[in-house]
């Protein structure tokens, strides 16, 4: 960890308190001083996550990269961070590091200038954690979804055509139940004429044979 990233979460960032009477002051001056940054930021802070080292870092030094020269806000921060430790409310705490910065030069004016410049390096690295991230979601989950919508597709297309097969299979299993019926009472029709063709044959043919035998019998 680099020192001004130490630096940076000592100031910004609760840890280390030798007392839990002490911590539980400073996380109430921090608060107090993350509420009037919320008040003045274009968007509001999202909860829900935790502190990370690793954006803890990416932040410093981004910060570090537009560290103002001389005694600016961050040097006003680490102020308010030392008196923190003393018996005071939060006015008195302002202005005594406000007295602190008016000896080096600093104006009210120029501590909010400084303020609005941090701001704007913040809001900038913001920005930019915002376009990778839609270009990650874009990336991770948008051509994904468009994946899940073409398999939906595909099943939604599929289970259409199981539902038209089903009905031909079952028009087709109709169709062979009334054939195969057909072919019951064509059968039947059929055996039923054969058998009258041959009740009809035997008769005639024993009359035939009936009549040859007795004219073989009395004409001689």
């Amino acid at each position: 960890m680099s020192d001004f990233l130490k630096k940076f979460k000592s100031v910004f960032i609760v840890e280390d308190e030798t007392s839990k009477s002490g911590n539980e002051n400073v996380k109430q001056e921090v608060a107090g001083s993350q509420d009037t940054a919320v008040a003045t930021a274009p968007s509001p802070v999202q909860s829900g996550g935790s502190v990370s080292d690793k954006f803890l870092e990416a932040l410093a030094t981004a910060l570090e990269r537009q560290n103002q020269d001389g005694f600016d806000y961050f040097e006003f921060r680490q102020a308010l961070k030392n008196l923190s430790k003393m018996a005071m409310d939060e006015p008195t705490k302002f202005q005594s590091a406000y007295a602190m910065a008016q000896t080096m030069g600093v104006t009210a004016s120029k501590l909010a200038e400084s303020v609005h410049h941090y701001l704007g390096v913040l809001n900038t690295e913001k920005q930019h954690f915002s376009d990778a991230h839609a270009q990650q979601m874009a990336k991770l989950v948008g051509n994904r979804q468009e994946e899940a919508k073409s398999l939906e597709a595909a099943i939604q297309q599929k289970t259409e055509q199981i539902r038209k097969l089903t009905e031909e299979i079952e028009q087709h299993r109709l169709r062979s139940e009334q054939i195969r019926q057909e072919i019951s009472d064509s059968t039947l029709k059929i055996e039923a004429t054969r058998a009258d063709f041959e009740a009809t044959f035997n008769t005639v043919y024993a009359q035939v044979q009936d009549d040859l035998q007795k004219i073989q019998q009395y004409l001689k």
